[in-house]
């Protein structure tokens, strides 16, 4: 029999019937990639699993108005050393699945047949796993390996001639297709209140393809780039994200009470808005409990109808989150097990000066601030470890920062501080937020004390002349030019003076040429907090007290001449000067009077090789009179305070010496 000419019809409706997101906890804050710290949350970026420190587990549902309340995933993560986590997710009900019925109608001359069969495509991600390195206190590296699988049902026609009407036959073919989705991260923890996150995502790696007539239904895994930032406020949390694909997330947590979190989020792509979230989380001892809403604002859907069309010009790029995801609830329960932890290390007493006075860590690498007293309550041998965090880049640590202590014993551990790399230049105190935390088997923190540290000013002294040592310039560009530029202009009368004299008169050819450029200008608050550089003060051509005996004594530190401050404060009443100079003429004492025969105006001291010299005063502030004036005062100033007043004897009056 001849078969006439068959018209096929389709008619197509859409259906998805599973689809989920990520943690309730991700999915309300949005921009969540810096604030990651469970196993479930741990696909959103893997690095952040670094903030677990034991066993983490979770377990999250959900709820569609279509599907009712199923299981989404079960999340486990441990922290397998002080610098590795890793984590596992199983995940059934990370998946979305389309159908698409049609109806086949076969007219053959005046009779019609009709056939139903369905296109089925389903996208799933059920399992993946996360890794995390600690590469430094505050760089993680993370990586994720996510399994996603394909597959298509199709439901074609045969036709079979016969002797009287053609046989219609339905088939069902089946294909898979399968990815290993690749994730690498780095989050990098500015501060305790700031981290920053870059993320490469669907790097792929895929098995199997779909047949060349169902290309257009694969999964597009597309590489792409996200960078992430997060501030953390302790009541208050947000974080932002953007991707290279024009993808843009942001959300913040807010804690009105203890343990209680409010969150809200904002999912946009290419400048539309594709959803908005809001969710609550509780945390009550090892348990935490998250909820959130999630509502899809792109109309994909249009009243849950979709074509094939539409669904090719939107194609699935994630399981997890698609502009198809359909409004739902999701809800989770996590155990963070170190929360069992039994805390044994006490602080006992912290002791650390609150000011940091930067001139006096210019010329050493650390200097000791304080101590901390650490006691062990357990009945165990413990490894314990002392760290800090600052909010400012001051480097301050316990030596050691790691060492055994016995049961119930106390220790007493320094802590010292340095500039590190770094060099203030500001003019004002900084205020130092720091958190001391103290340790022993893993990196929960048995107590954490906070303190304060105040880091003054470039400029600030602390009041104490032997830290003025700290302010000397002897190598400064600019005090060497005009020491050597004085020695030069007199030359020749040096070349004519007695060798052994020649380091007197350098010092009083530079004193008198001083007198020219510099002013002293007496402080009427008669502050003891500012110091200028000599350098500063040769450009200012002014200076107080302090100044200009920093200035002359690095003017003859620089030509290889010893100095001395004289600290007599003690000896002095408010509205006086309290310090000025002393020089070693590296005259032997026998030979003393070839400088001068008024014996008070020298004063005799042993040098480092044990030979007694003479040096002279000089009273810096008298720099307008010249050097003779300036030594008559100073040495008359220095007989009443150590041998009238016998200020050395009672503790108020003392030599520091300046080693070069």
């Amino acid at each position: 029999m001849k078969l006439r000419p068959l018209v096929l019809l389709f008619t197509a409706l859409n259906l998805a019937v599973a689809q989920n997101l990520t943690s309730p906890q991700a999915t309300a804050v949005a921009g969540f990639s810096t604030f990651v710290n469970s196993a479930l949350s741990s696909t959103v970026n893997p690095a952040g699993l670094m903030r677990i420190y034991d066993w983490n587990i979770g377990l999250t549902g959900y709820y569609k108005t279509y599907s009712g309340t199923k299981m989404h995933s079960i999340g486990i993560a441990k922290r397998l050393t002080e610098t590795q986590s890793l984590g596992f997710i199983y995940s059934p009900g990370s998946s979305i699945e389309f159908v698409f019925p049609s109806t086949v109608t076969i007219n053959i001359g005046t009779s019609t047949l009709r056939a139903e069969f369905q296109r089925k495509i389903t996208y799933s991600s059920n399992y993946t796993l996360t890794y995390a390195l600690k590469l430094s206190n505050k760089i993680s590296l993370g990586s994720s390996v996510q399994y996603i699988s394909q597959n298509l049902v199709e439901t074609g026609y045969k036709i079979q001639p016969t002797d009287s009407l053609p046989q219609v036959s339905l088939e069902t073919s089946q294909y898979q297709s399968s990815n290993l989705n690749s994730k690498i991260s780095l989050l990098y923890e500015v501060t305790p209140k700031m981290s920053l996150a870059l993320l490469f995502e669907n790097l792929s790696l895929g098995f199997g393809r779909f047949p060349e007539q169902f290309k257009n239904f694969e999964f597009e895994d597309k590489f792409k780039i996200k960078a992430s930032a997060g501030l953390d406020f302790k009541i208050l949390k947000s974080g932002f994200e953007v991707s290279s694909i024009g993808e843009f997330r942001t959300g913040f947590e807010v804690q009105p009470i203890k343990n209680l979190f409010l969150r809200s989020g904002l999912f946009s792509e290419k400048g539309k808005i594709g959803g908005f979230s809001t969710g609550v989380g509780f945390r009550s001892g090892l348990f935490q409990f998250d909820l959130a809403y999630f509502k899809n604002t792109s109309n994909v859907w249009k009243d849950g109808k979709l074509t094939q069309d539409e669904f090719f010009e939107t194609l699935v790029k994630n399981p997890e989150f698609e502009k198809f995801t359909r409004d739902e609830v999701t809800f989770s329960i996590s155990v963070d097990m170190s929360r069992w932890y039994e805390k044994s290390l006490r602080v006992k007493s912290l002791r650390i000066e609150d000011e940091i006075f930067p001139h006096m860590l210019s010329d050493f690498e650390k200097r000791n601030i304080g101590s901390v007293e650490i006691e062990n309550t357990s009945d165990k041998v413990l490894n314990a470890k002392i760290d800090f965090k600052l909010s400012f880049p001051l480097d301050i640590e316990a030596e050691p920062n790691e060492f055994e202590i016995k049961p119930r014993e106390t220790k007493t551990i320094p802590i010292s501080i340095s500039l590190g790399t770094v060099n203030p230049e500001n003019n004002e105190p900084i205020k130092i937020d720091a958190l001391l935390n103290v340790k022993s088997t893993s990196d929960i923190p048995d107590e954490v004390k906070k303190f304060k540290i105040f880091l003054r000013g470039r400029n600030d002294w602390n009041g104490n002349v032997e830290d003025l040592k700290s302010f000397l310039k002897f190598d400064s560009p600019e005090i060497s030019s005009f020491a050597r530029i004085v020695i030069l202009e007199h030359k020749d009368t040096l070349e004519k003076i007695d060798p052994a004299l020649r380091k007197f008169y350098q010092a009083k050819f530079i004193f008198d040429e001083l007198s020219k450029h510099i002013i002293y200008v007496s402080d009427p608050s008669l502050s003891i907090d500012k110091v200028q550089f000599p350098e500063e003060t040769l450009k200012l051509r002014t200076g107080d007290c302090d100044d200009l005996a920093i200035l002359y004594a690095s003017l003859l530190g620089s030509i290889g001449i010893k100095v001395a401050f004289v600290d007599v404060k003690g000896l002095r009443k408010i509205n006086e000067s309290h310090v000025y100079i002393i020089f070693d003429t590296e005259i032997d004492k026998k030979f003393a009077q070839a400088i001068t025969s008024n014996e008070k105006k020298y004063i005799i001291l042993k040098n480092e090789s044990g030979t007694e010299t003479a040096w002279i005063p000089v009273e810096t502030t008298l720099v307008h009179k010249g050097f003779d004036e300036a030594w008559e005062t100073g040495a008359e100033q220095f007989f009443n305070d150590f041998e009238v007043n016998l200020g050395h004897t009672k503790g108020k009056a003392k030599i520091v010496f300046i080693e070069k």
